[in-house]
């Protein structure tokens, strides 16, 4: 948007201000002038007695007169109907009283009270008070079908705070917190309207006192007025980058503390998290056709107590599906997940199973008595370095794991299987992309041999908030006083939600049963431009007050083993397209035949079991020609070759070299 179209934007949201604003001026002096004759036609009729329509007429013009100026005078004409509260309707009243009060010497001067009654004020401020706040109320129950919420008053004992947001998402979630138990977590004491069309009026009570731009200044006044910075409290969607690191770097002047406010289904409100600080909007996938495959369906969930696997579960249970088996190896996590089903979903059934996706007889097992329709399999090792010394471990969690699920998927005939890979899986690196990419393999060649069952892979960004995640060590350091620790100021990643992520998996699977193909396709989420890790390590700094390379440092550690400077998400021989789904994206590319594959993968996971560290990794980048991964073990400066293995292998064995930074670029 031009500078031009900006100013003219502006114009109009001030020229559409004033309408409103003379509409609901021009109410309250006509609900004045009926008020007025109203009262003396009342009073008239009590006593008997008959006042000069002249007089009448005079009487309600000067209260109408006095009215307008009491307007002015408190404010009330700023009012947005629709959001009046429990203080606008304080000041209505104050209102009235004040326009009696200005009425009485207005009416002394002009006729010294001839043919008025002065009971009659006694009738006529029920009356105007009444028509005042009845046409508030009226807006309002018609905008939000919310009446009696108004009436309710703010917690003074709750931190003071600065509201930020658009006009019709400050006064939606501040309705439903009123409405809920626990109420507004915050005193609001006034807002940043974000499109700057409701510069001074006042939303819900609570004056507008302009766009951004004015941020800066509030906050200055209102330290000053309270001897303390009031918190910025974001409500709604996210705003963009620039927006963002504005109010953050105004957060960190005053080191105000940032607070999300959102109201979900339990009114939640939590502090701002790194989800808030991406560069663009959390996408909200298409939620019917989903709903059609999950309700009534019985769903198993592999890793159902990781970061992913319960949103998973969550997610699912909000479906009403028939059933839900969770599975996982940990026992915590399971016990957690399990109570939390209880909690929230105590009408959903579930089975809470212990089992690790490696033994092949306990998942067999659980598999054929949950008769599943669906299984999400969310279960893996992930943790990159950690995968680069316990590559057998890798294998035989990602790769074994993936294929025992897959294979009893299609034996027992179950509809939708969906696998949960990585961007890692792309040209990999490391360990565990690459194991994650020979599962891929696998599923594409199995889904075409079949085809009872519809397989789907989804690859994922970086989740942010989930274990092992960047984002929870930036917390931890920054909390801990810094320095943050970022390997490279070059390195980029795409980010997701976990909410994003699950909803993909669920995304993926209703598209896979769309499709008219047997191939297992692959299933990417639009996640606009990768995000430089400094950056989202600068905006974290900010959003807990603190200024990036002055209260906390940030330290450039180099890459760890495995790790690159960027990621891609798809394969140059994949024909990508988009979906029937918006943001979401899928990709064809030609698979492997089953039978020729299978040996290497045999032999690889029994080289795993065995712990033939060497073998495995061997067979592991022979799996694909784009593996190029090495042994953080070896030291030496010269490029490793490795030997034939006695296994057969499918593809040409790679030269595996000691990686290095430019080689990751």
């Amino acid at each position: 948007m031009t500078r031009k179209d900006l100013i003219r934007a502006f114009s109009i949201g001030q020229r559409q201000a004033w309408r409103a604003i003379t509409v609901c001026i021009a109410y309250d002096v006509i609900a004045a002038m009926i008020a007025m004759t109203t009262a003396i036609y009342i009073r008239n009729t009590l006593q008997g007695a008959v006042s000069p329509p002249m007089i009448t007429a005079l009487y309600a013009i000067e209260l109408a007169v006095a009215m307008a100026a009491s307007l002015v005078i408190t404010g009330v004409y700023r009012q947005v109907w629709r959001h009046t509260s429990a203080g606008d309707l304080r000041r209505i009243i104050q209102a009235a009283l004040l326009a009696n009060l200005i009425f009485l010497p207005i009416m002394f001067l002009t006729n010294r009270l001839e043919g008025f009654f002065r009971s009659s004020i006694f009738i006529e401020v029920p009356i105007l008070i009444t028509i005042m706040i009845a046409g508030r109320l009226a807006s309002r129950a018609r905008a939000t079908g919310q009446l009696l919420a108004a009436f309710r008053s703010p917690d003074e004992d709750k931190p003071p705070a600065i509201l930020v947001g658009s006009a019709s998402k400050i006064s939606s979630t501040l309705r439903e917190l009123e409405n809920s138990s626990e109420g507004v977590p915050v005193r609001p004491l006034a807002i940043i309207e974000t499109s700057g069309d409701y510069t001074g009026r006042a939303i819900s009570g609570i004056q507008v006192l302009g766009d951004l731009s004015k941020l800066q200044e509030s906050m200055s006044i209102m330290t000053t007025r309270y001897s303390t910075p009031p918190w910025i409290a974001m409500v709604g969607s996210t705003l963009d980058r620039e927006i963002m690191d504005s109010v953050l770097d105004i957060a960190a002047k005053y080191k105000a503390t940032v607070q999300r406010i959102r109201a979900d289904g339990e009114f939640n409100h939590d502090a701002v998290e790194p989800t808030d600080l991406l560069t663009r909007p959390e996408r909200n996938l298409d939620r019917v056709n989903v709903s059609k495959l999950i309700s009534g369906a019985r769903v198993f969930v592999t890793g159902a107590g990781g970061t992913i696997g319960s949103e998973l579960v969550r997610q699912c249970a909000s479906y009403g599906p028939a059933e839900i088996t969770l599975y996982d190896n940990s026992e915590y996590n399971l016990y957690e997940i399990d109570m939390y089903m209880g909690r929230h979903f105590p009408n959903v059934q579930r089975r809470a199973l212990l089992g690790d996706v490696r033994e092949a007889n306990r998942l067999k097992t659980a598999i054929r008595h949950a008769k599943p329709d669906i299984i999400l399999h969310a279960a893996a090792l992930k943790h990159v370095p950690l995968m680069e010394t316990n590559p057998n471990e890798a294998i035989l969690t990602n790769v074994e794991g993936a294929r025992l699920a897959a294979g009893y998927a299609a034996e027992f005939n179950v509809k939708n299987f969906v696998f949960i890979s990585t961007d890692k899986a792309v040209q990999p690196s490391n360990v565990m992309g690459a194991s994650k990419r020979a599962a891929e393999l696998y599923i594409q060649a199995l889904a075409p041999t079949n085809p009872q069952t519809n397989f789907a892979i989804v690859r994922f960004g970086n989740v942010l908030g989930s274990a092992g995640s960047v984002a929870p060590l930036f917390e931890r350091q920054i909390k801990e006083g810094g320095p943050v620790t970022v390997t490279d100021e070059d390195m980029t990643r795409y980010f997701m939600s976990v909410e994003e992520a699950s909803s993909l998996v669920l995304q993926a699977s209703a598209l896979s049963s769309t499709s008219e193909h047997s191939e297992a396709f692959l299933y990417v989420l639009d996640m606009g431009d990768p995000v430089a890790i400094v950056e989202l390590a600068e905006r974290m700094i900010r959003l807990k007050g603190y200024r990036p390379g002055k209260d906390i440092d940030i330290v450039f550690t180099g890459l760890r083993p495995g790790e690159k400077l960027s990621e891609t998400v798809f394969y140059p021989k994949e024909d990508v397209s988009k979906t029937s789904v918006d943001g979401v994206l899928a990709a064809k590319s030609t698979y492997k035949d089953l039978d020729k594959l299978m040996p290497t993968l045999d032999a690889m996971i029994e080289a795993a079991r065995n712990r033939e560290r060497t073998l495995s990794l061997d067979l592991l980048a022979n799996l694909a020609p784009e593996l190029a991964i090495s042994d953080p073990t070896e030291v030496s400066n010269e490029p490793l070759i490795q030997t034939q293995s006695k296994y057969p292998s499918g593809s040409n064995v790679l030269k595996i070299r000691p990686r290095n930074k430019t080689a990751n670029r």
